[in-house]
């Protein structure tokens, strides 16, 4: 079935990682050095020097670059740090494996690299910018076997298993929570941990927030773990959801022993301001540790967070609830004084299985309504706070200060009480709405605006600041007039595709275009100045689209990895253009799918005919959706201007691997003789040209991964497509892309190749060597693509799985589209094979799988095709 769940921002992106080899010119791999430009000073956005004093965005999931990317926006909206998931290693994919580390220690995965986490602290720090990363401590991965080898002996761990009676306390920091529970209380547990701790301090990392907190004892339950791992000067603070254990009392002084260490959250309060709001009303509560005796400065409130979010329905969820709702209950609890409060970037996904590491959430933190409670926060630093519910709104008023007034539901007039009298008489314009408030000693009155959210106090007038009406668009005329702006500033300036910046006047107007080819992105950069401070810089960018070209949407595939995409569209009114679940995209290589707009379709949703995009509003002009937003999507013009020179067609700006897809299909760097049979293959298909005359043909060369018998930075290119799931690679590419042989394609592999293409020696790399005597994979008669074949032959049809999880049975359930009675629960036992491994041969027809034990797990799992392996949360091609 479709939805109807509007979206109110959710913009994401990919980006492809990429390595610097400036590290290497320095003799430190993975250390960049810092950027040379000059720090901006913190007191120009007025953020707090301490992290518990301001508040905190928590950038889930995002890449150490797209959080770099927007630091400006983040200073500008008044946060004072932002949270990234954890730097440990464990690979790519879905988000929950980051919580599943391998080692303590900044590793790779999929947000990034210990270069790249250094160089987003380096830039943070020229903000004023705090950093804090997520810390998993209380286990590690539940097989065990690529963690730390010191740290395998059963000395290191506690053996009490799982089913936890959660007012045991005991068992609540002994037990397993899906994963073996480390022994925390060892002296060298500790002593590993700390050493990570240090590591993360020497990259520039500020802050911690410790994962699974109520899980690690304290002093008085013998374990000192809090006092070894907090003694190097950082801030911390622990998850504690619900509290130390179930028990309705008894636990406060647990609680306060651990404030004697770190800030911890109050999951339950967060949940009562959100349920609260989402019904229309607001919270009675003022809080609920405090109120049991917690001292606010040790406290960390929220309204959503990763876990209310990303977990389904567990942990009192929030992802079914609008943005509104939540930005009210945030507003609440980031009026407070003393207290923190983290502000959660929404991931474009609300199912737990879809949501990947590396992609770039919500940017509705920059909302007017979200930036004006942080700079209220900032300004009310050290005033007194009190609560009081009034005239259907939460009122929080500051003693000598302002007011923040949060409505229930809706938006209009108000008359609230002045709580305590702290607010100061006077007459106000509310930061958010611009609509005027008049406070008394007892009242506090006037108009909420649409975001049911109102700051009113003496703010600090706004900075300078430059604006491009209209904003960033497709246009498809000849020429495109643009108005430049600027308030709060004596004057202004404006580039053109990073030319020389030139002096404007408020209002005045520029045209862009003329005689441009279509597909030209042009960009205008402004900035403004008061004459004492400048704006940071605003681009704008603006493509010439072809007036006459038929509309097309696209959508890229290279996340969800469906097997056919579908394209169902409607309008305004809920015409349907085409009946659920649409037509399906036309498939144009490099897993990007296209399709032509019918007229009048306004709406369109991307689907599989199970899994759905949300209802996306169809951009202007030629747009793709890729990984949560959309973008300029080019295809190719028979014709283009005669006037235009042809280098404008393909703008620099441009991506040149999935703006023009069709142009590098992953097929052509295979030999053209591969589609022979086996019985023919000719012995000229590994030309001695390619390979030096003294190795044997049949090895592999190490790096070389496009296979052509040399090794250029294009084998780098390829190397990262694959690693931002751009492309795929055979197995003999495989190979030859883990340069240093550490069983993980990542960046480091890319950066070690494009290191020995400038002729750089590093020690941990096999580049250039040969790894040998692999016979090549030969393709069947009748295979047209030799690339997917895997390199034994099939003569069955299976499923398989690995067991990460060292359950003690593997059962499978299987069903189809048409018929869900194939077996009754759980399925059948499936066949071991060894390392873990087991298999089971697909009847026909099977659509559907869940792998489980008889009572962990997995979501109902879509086939995506015969002889297909389920590894740690993502299916790829089976080969022994």
């Amino acid at each position: 079935m479709k939805t109807k769940s509007k979206i109110l921002s959710a913009i994401l992106s990919v980006s492809i990682l990429s390595a610097s080899l400036s590290a290497f010119v320095s003799g430190s791999f993975g250390v960049q050095a810092a950027e040379s430009s000059s720090s901006v000073s913190a007191n120009k956005y007025k953020l707090k020097d301490n992290i518990q004093d301001g508040v905190i965005l928590h950038c889930f999931d995002w890449t150490y670059n797209d959080i770099k990317a927007e630091l400006p926006k983040i200073a500008k909206a008044g946060f004072t740090s932002i949270q990234t998931s954890p730097a440990q290693p464990n690979g790519t994919g879905t988000w929950y494996w980051l919580y599943q580390p391998i080692s303590f220690s900044i590793g790779t995965n999929g947000i990034g690299t210990k270069a790249e986490l250094q160089s987003l602290c380096d830039e943070a720090e020229k903000y004023g910018i705090k950093v804090i990363v997520d810390v998993v401590a209380n286990h590690l991965r539940g097989d065990h076997n690529n963690i730390d080898n010191d740290l395998k002996p059963s000395e290191y761990w506690h053996t009490f298993g799982g089913g936890i009676d959660w007012k045991n306390r005991w068992q609540v920091t002994h037990g397993s929570i899906g994963m073996p529970d480390i022994a925390t209380e060892n002296p060298y547990v500790q002593q590993k941990v700390c050493n990570y701790v240090q590591e993360l301090k020497s990259v520039g990392v500020d802050g911690l927030r410790w994962d699974a907190a109520k899980h690690i004892g304290v002093p008085s339950e013998g374990d000192d773990f809090w006092k070894s791992v907090t003694q190097y000067g950082l801030y911390n603070y622990g998850e504690i959801l619900g509290g130390p254990d179930d028990r309705s009392t008894g636990n406060e002084d647990i609680m306060k022993e651990y404030t004697d260490y770190i800030s911890v959250t109050d999951s339950n309060y967060g949940k009562e301001l959100r349920d609260s709001f989402n019904s229309g009303k607001a919270p009675n509560s003022s809080g609920n540790w405090s109120e049991k005796g917690i001292s606010n400065d040790k406290l960390l409130y929220w309204g959503e967070s990763h876990d209310t979010w990303s977990n389904n329905k567990d942990w009192g969820f929030s992802n079914e609830m609008s943005q509104n709702v939540i930005d009210r209950a945030y507003a609440v609890a980031a009026s407070r004084n003393k207290v923190t409060a983290l502000y959660f970037s929404r991931p474009s996904s609300t199912n737990k299985d879809s949501i990947k590491m590396g992609e770039k959430g919500s940017t509705h933190y920059t909302s007017s309504e979200v930036a004006q409670i942080n700079k209220f926060h900032n300004a009310m630093d050290g005033k007194a706070d009190y609560y009081t519910v009034s005239d259907g709104c939460s009122v929080i008023t500051r003693k000598d200060g302002g007011a923040v007034i949060v409505k229930g539901s809706g938006s209009g007039e108000v008359s609230v009480e002045n709580g305590g009298g702290y607010a100061k008489p006077g007459t106000y314009t509310d930061a958010v709405s611009g609509n005027t408030f008049t406070i008394t000693s007892s009242t506090i009155s006037g108009t909420i605006g649409s975001s049911g959210i109102a700051v009113v106090y003496d703010a600090e007038p706004e900075g300078p600041s430059a604006s491009v009406t209209p904003g960033s668009t497709n246009y498809n005329t000849d020429e495109l007039t643009l108005t430049l702006n600027f308030k709060n500033a004596k004057n202004a300036q404006y580039s053109i595709d990073d030319g020389a910046f030139v002096s404007y006047t408020n209002g005045q107007q520029i045209t862009i275009g003329t005689n441009l080819a279509y597909d030209t992105v042009t960009t205008v950069t402004v900035k403004a100045s008061d004459g004492k401070t400048t704006s940071d810089p605003e681009t704008y960018t603006y493509t010439k689209v072809d007036p006459n070209a038929v509309k097309v949407v696209a959508y890229d595939n290279s996340s969800t990895k469906w097997s056919k995409v579908n394209a169902y569209f409607w309008s305004d009114d809920n015409k349907e253009m085409t009946s659920w679940p649409g037509k399906q995209m036309t498939d144009k290589g490099n897993n990007i799918f296209d399709i032509e707009v019918p007229d009048g379709a306004e709406y369109v949703i991307f689907n599989n005919g199970d899994s759905q995009t949300d209802d996306l509003r169809i951009a202007d002009g030629n747009k793709i959706y890729s990984n949560g937003s959309w973008q300029n999507y080019s295809t190719v013009k028979p014709t283009q201007p005669t006037t235009a020179p042809n280098t404008t067609v393909q703008p620099t700006t441009a991506p040149t691997t999935t703006v023009q897809p069709t142009t590098a299909p992953i097929t052509t760097v295979q030999p053209t003789t591969a589609t022979q049979p086996v019985t023919t293959q000719p012995v000229t298909t590994q030309p001695a040209t390619t390979q030096p005359v003294t190795e044997p043909s049949n090895r592999i060369l190490i790096g070389d991964v496009d296979l052509n018998g040399t090794i250029t930075i294009s084998d780098s290119t390829e190397a990262q497509r694959y690693i931002s799931h751009i492309a795929t690679l055979s197995d003999n590419a495989l190979i030859a892309a883990d340069v240093n042989k550490d069983s993980v394609i990542s960046v480091k592999d890319a950066t070690l190749i494009q290191a020995y293409v400038v002729k750089l020696t590093v020690e941990d790399s096999y580049c250039g060597t040969y790894t040998g005597n692999i016979e090549p994979t030969q393709p069947a008669t009748t295979v047209t693509e030799p690339t997917t074949e895997p390199t034994s032959i099939q003569t069955k049809n299976y499923v398989y799985f690995n067991n990460t999880d060292n359950w003690s049975t593997v059962n499978i359930y299987v069903w189809s589209s048409t018929d869900s009675n194939y077996m009754s629960w759980p399925g059948v036992a499936m066949e071991s094979i060894g390392n873990n491994t087991y298999r089971f041969e697909l009847p026909d027809g099977v659509d559907y799988a869940i792998f489980n034990n008889g009572s962990t797990q997995t979501g109902d799992l879509k086939i995506p095709d015969v002889n297909m392996i389920y590894s740690n949360g993502q299916w790829s091609k089976y080969s022994e």
